[in-house]
C-alpha cells in the first residue's frame, strides 16, 4: 500500500519541525516539508537603489518601514520559489500549514492546488496574537484552534473554526534517567506578566529542597530583564532548547512546571508531555481541570500567587491514567483527527459553558 504524501508547511525553529516530520515518517507518511523559516528577513540584502529610496522615505516622507517591508516581499518571492522547486507534479493527498501568518498568500493557494484531498490549518497560538492568519483561513478546508477563547468567540464565528488540543509524540518512548533528588523542569520564553508566578514557584520549590532545571528565553528587546529573576540557579537560554534537548530533561525530571503564556487559554505542549511521561505537573491553567486526565494527585492547579498545598501534593502518589485517554493525546491520533482520518478518539476541547474564566 502507497504511503500517503503530505505537505507541511511550517516554521523550522527549535527542531519542532523536524520531529514532526520524524512523526509523520514514523506514521506511514510520506512528508514534503516548506519552510516558512527558508529566507530570514535579516539575513535578505537589498539593492544599493532600494537602499537610497530607504533614505528618502525615513528621512523625507517619516516612514522607517519601507526597507523592511521590501525585504519582507523579497522573502515571500523566495518561499514561493523554494515552494514551486520543492513540489512534484503527482499532486499530496493531505496539506498541514502550522502558523499559515507566516507564509504569503500565494504560497498557501499554490500548496492548496497541489493537494488531492483536504488542506488543513492549525494555529498553536491565540489568533489575537497574530491577527494576520484570519484572512488565510478561507484557504484551508479545515481550521483548527487550540484556544477554546478562539473556538466561541463571536468575532471569528464566521470561519467556522474547528478545536483540538496539542499532543505530545509517541515515537519518542519514555526513558527516565535515575538521579538522586527530586528535579522540577521548565522551559519558556520571558514574559513580564509571569515573572512574579515563576520566581513564586520557585521560592516555593527551592523550600522543599526540590532540585531546579528552569530555563528562560530572552528575546533581543528584554534581554537586559535578567535582573527580574533573582534566583542564581535559573539558566537563561542565548538561543531556543531543542526539541531533541527538551526530551532530555524531561526524562531526568520529576515535575513539570507549566506557567501560563498570558497571550493565549489553551493547554501548552508541557501538560501532554506530562501526561505521557508520567511526570507530576504544577500548572497555573485552571482549564486544565475540565480535561479527562485530569487527576488532583498527578496535577496541581494553582492560582500563581499561592502553592501552600506544595507538600501535600508532593506526598501523593502518583495515579495510573487510563492507557486509552493517554493515547488519545497522542500525535497519532492528533494526526487522524486534524486529516478526519478513522479513529476511535475524537479530540475536543472542553465545553466552555463549564469551564472557568
Amino acid at each position: 500500500m502507497d504511503k500517503p504524501k503530505i505537505i507541511l508547511a511550517m516554521p523550522s525553529h527549535s527542531n519542532f519541525a523536524e520531529a514532526i516530520i520524524k512523526n509523520l515518517n514514523y506514521h506511514n507518511f510520506d512528508v514534503v516539508f516548506i519552510d516558512s523559516s527558508y529566507h530570514d528577513t535579516t539575513k535578505i540584502n537589498i539593492s544599493f537603489k532600494n537602499y537610497c529610496q530607504h533614505l528618502i522615505y525615513k528621512f523625507f516622507l517619516w516612514n522607517s518601514s519601507y526597507k523592511n517591508t521590501l525585504k519582507t516581499k523579497l522573502k515571500n518571492q523566495k518561499i514561493l520559489e523554494h515552494t514551486k522547486r520543492k513540489l512534484s507534479n503527482e499532486g499530496y493527498d493531505y496539506m498541514l500549514s502550522i502558523r499559515p501568518d507566516l507564509f504569503p498568500s500565494e504560497v498557501l493557494t499554490l500548496l492548496k492546488q497541489n493537494t488531492k484531498n483536504k488542506s488543513i490549518g492549525y494555529q498553536w497560538n491565540g489568533l489575537n496574537r497574530f491577527p494576520d492568519t484570519l484572512e488565510l483561513i478561507p484557504l484551508f478546508d479545515n481550521f483548527f484552534v487550540f484556544d477554546h477563547h478562539d473556538l466561541h468567540d463571536p468575532e471569528y464565528k464566521k470561519y467556522c473554526l474547528k478545536g483540538i488540543t496539542n499532543f505530545y509524540f509517541d515515537m519518542y518512548q519514555p526513558q527516565p534517567v535515575k538521579h538522586n533528588g527530586i528535579i522540577a523542569y521548565f522551559v519558556g520564553l520571558h514574559f513580564d506578566e509571569r515573572v512574579n508566578t515563576i520566581n513564586i514557584c520557585i521560592d516555593a520549590l527551592i523550600k522543599k529542597n526540590i532540585n531546579l532545571d528552569f530555563n528562560i528565553k530572552f528575546r533581543k528587546s528584554n534581554k537586559d530583564c535578567k535582573y527580574k529573576y533573582p534566583n542564581k540557579q535559573i539558566n537563561f537560554l542565548e538561543k531556543n532548547i531543542n526539541f531533541d534537548e527538551n526530551i532530555q530533561h524531561i526524562n531526568q525530571a520529576d515535575i513539570l512546571i507549566d506557567v501560563v503564556n498570558p497571550i493565549h487559554h489553551g493547554l501548552s505542549f508541557r501538560t501532554f508531555e506530562a501526561l505521557y511521561y508520567q511526570k507530576k505537573l504544577i500548572t497555573n491553567n485552571l482549564l486544565v481541570r475540565h480535561y479527562d486526565f485530569y487527576h488532583p494527585n498527578n496535577i496541581l492547579v494553582w492560582d500563581g500567587l499561592d502553592l501552600s498545598e506544595l507538600s501535600d501534593f508532593l506526598a501523593k502518589p502518583w495515579i495510573a491514567i487510563d492507557a486509552k485517554i493517554i493515547q488519545k493525546y497522542s500525535f497519532d491520533n492528533w494526526i487522524k483527527n486534524i486529516l478526519s482520518l478513522q479513529t476511535d478518539s475524537i479530540i475536543t476541547l472542553p465545553d466552555p459553558s463549564i469551564m472557568l474564566p
